[in-house]
């Protein structure tokens, strides 16, 4: 049975490779244009997105564990929202821009974020990286590139339809459904990461953080 899937899995980018590079250089323009970003911010917004970062360094601990929680609370409905709307656009024939957009944007707030760490604490920013920023990141980014694919895969189908003036098959209506299930599953991932954002960097900054 996992090597069943393992096969499908494979077979699948393979047979949609085309799409993957392009979302995955979307992803990866957003990256390097974040890290730049943090080069033209100035000193005063730049200690004020640290704020709760350094708190937890002077030992304000458990108001700062409540901010993060906060904030990852507005993270994970962030997230939600912008599957949603990525998902949404694979139904329109003029919406799949929108997607590729959001992709950036997150490779961007990727980019933007580690290269906050690294200009404020050097070498030991990107340590705090590893804690802070990779580990929800590792689950959210391959659910962004993959629903970006299949977003784009539905819009193809429907643009062939239109011009073909074909009538929607079943082919086609299961297709969807497969895709609307899909995109189910990958909400599941997204509540995980948010979990893991909220739990994951405290810990990591309380025993691994070289400043505390």
């Amino acid at each position: 049975m996992k090597k069943s899937i393992a096969r499908s899995m494979i077979y699948h980018i393979q047979q949609h490779a085309s799409l993957y590079i392009f979302v995955m250089a979307l992803l990866g323009g957003g990256v390097v244009t974040g890290a730049l970003l943090v080069n033209k911010l100035p000193d005063e917004q730049m200690q004020a997105l640290l704020q709760p970062f350094l708190a937890f360094e002077s030992g304000g601990k458990l108001q700062v564990l409540s901010l993060l929680n906060e904030q990852v609370t507005g993270y994970i409905l962030v997230d939600l929202a912008l599957i949603s709307i990525i998902w949404c656009t694979g139904f329109m024939l003029i919406g799949i821009p929108a997607a590729w957009l959001i992709v950036f944007l997150k490779g961007m707030m990727f980019g933007f974020t580690t290269g906050l760490f690294i200009s404020e604490f050097g070498w030991e920013g990107l340590w705090i990286s590893f804690g802070v920023v990779l580990p929800h990141n590792l689950l959210l980014i391959p659910v962004y590139v993959i629903i970006c694919v299949h977003a784009i895969k539905i819009t193809l189908h429907l643009w062939r339809r239109v011009l073909t003036r074909q009538s929607f098959s079943p082919t086609f209506r299961t297709a969807s459904i497969n895709y609307t299930v899909l995109f189910g599953c990958l909400l599941v991932f997204v509540i995980v990461g948010g979990l893991i954002e909220a739990f994951v960097p405290p810990y990591w900054m309380k025993w691994f953080h070289p400043l505390a």
